[in-house]
């Protein structure tokens, strides 16, 4: 009984002991003042291409419904639309703001590109669509 309580003493010790491979090892090395405190505090975000040109503009907002299913089917519908013609290089968008889901075409810095679209989306069928302001990508 003594040799059994021995044994798992050491085994204890051993699998405690501090080595390098123990995470408590590497918390006693840290030394916080080899670190830029700004880094610390405001870490540095990184920017991609996408978040450094959105702008402020205008979509054509063609429907707000709550099920995701009505939103997808119009979004495919305004999008196979639009491959179609002179505006397939826009996209159609899914805009969830609880407990609405918004169907909103292009991305347009002006309100005359904005108001070509909604016409063509009226003369295709989506006699209620709008203009509306919105956080675009800048192209």
């Amino acid at each position: 009984m003594m040799k059994r309580l021995i044994t798992l003493f050491f085994l204890t010790a051993i699998c405690f002991a501090q080595n390098k491979d123990s995470l408590s090892y590497y918390e006693k090395q840290f030394n916080p003042a080899i670190y830029d405190i700004k880094d610390l505090i405001f870490p540095k975000k990184f920017i991609t291409d996408e978040d450094a040109q959105v702008i402020s503009g205008y979509r054509v907002q063609i429907l707000v419904t709550t099920q995701l299913d009505s939103a997808n089917t119009v979004r495919n519908l305004a999008q196979s639309i639009l491959s179609q013609s002179n505006f397939q290089s826009q996209k159609v968008y899914i805009i969830y703001e609880p407990p609405n889901y918004k169907v909103r075409v292009g991305d347009f810095e002006k309100l005359e590109e904005a108001s070509l679209m909604r016409k063509f989306l009226v003369e295709n069928g989506f006699k209620f669509a709008w203009i509306v302001n919105d956080r675009i990508k800048k192209r």
